[in-house]
């Protein structure tokens, strides 16, 4: 029974599978459209160029190219489920230790409102900030596409209007990656004279464990976290980004 609907769908495949290109393309150009060019759309893409490619081998007379595929995805199912674990340890990051220095990751604003994952980093940063009066607070984040202003000035006027105080805060404007984020900010401790700064990072859930490894890679004494809630229907393809964007910072 199995092996019979397999030689039927790889059947279809061969002769009609041109229907499922088309669709596939349709898809995309309605993504494009509606979505623009993130990652989802990027990641959708990838794959639908993948099956494409894929269904048009004839891997009975490719038997050597069939092992590698399965090699490759096999390589690739034991990372991910590796690199996803590693991601799950640091999901509810709510550690309370001192700090020099509180580090809020940029993620997005339209126009000059913030993004829905950027207001929850914010919001997770207050109850430390308020206790720590004293510690100075880094809002990290450059300005993008559709950004009317940089995101750490959005971050510092949420920030104010909570009832923080300005001179609490200071701005690092320039970033526009993690690695950015982590890196431009100790040029900014440092330039305060502190040399082995300890610092609590504040982001997304998803984002703590690659956001703690790249502040390791940059050479802080220690790295704390304060893991923000992220929206629910965003969580499977942060989860899937945060795999490649830890893959490549682990390279």
């Amino acid at each position: 029974m199995g092996r019979s609907v397999a030689v039927l769908i790889q059947k279809f495949l061969r002769e009609k599978g041109y229907i499922l290109d088309l669709i596939l393309l349709a898809c995309l150009v309605f993504f494009l459209i509606f979505w623009g060019w993130n990652f989802a759309v990027k990641f959708f893409t990838l794959l639908a160029a993948t099956f494409i490619i894929l269904r048009r081998i004839d891997y009975e007379k490719h038997i050597w190219l069939k092992r590698g595929l399965l090699v490759v995805f096999g390589i690739g199912a034991v990372s991910f489920i590796i690199i996803e674990a590693l991601v799950f340890t640091q999901l509810g990051s709510k550690e309370e230790e001192r700090a020099d220095y509180v580090i809020i990751l940029g993620s997005g604003i339209k126009g000059t409102e913030l993004s829905l994952t950027l207001k929850q980093r914010l919001d997770a940063s207050l109850d430390y900030i308020r206790t720590h009066p004293q510690t100075p607070v880094i809002v990290s984040g450059g300005q993008g596409p559709g950004e009317s202003i940089p995101e750490a000035l959005a971050m510092k006027n949420y920030l104010v209007d909570q009832g923080i105080a300005p001179a609490q805060i200071i701005m690092e404007d320039r970033s526009t990656s993690t690695q950015e984020n982590l890196a431009f900010s100790k040029k900014i401790i440092l330039a305060s004279g502190l040399e082995h700064p300890k610092i609590m990072i504040v982001t997304s859930d998803y984002h703590m464990f690659r956001s703690k490894y790249i502040a390791a890679k940059n050479g802080y004494a220690a790295e704390y976290g304060i893991s923000a809630p992220s929206p629910g229907y965003l969580k499977p393809i942060n989860m899937i980004r945060e795999y490649f964007g830890t893959v490549k910072a682990f390279l």
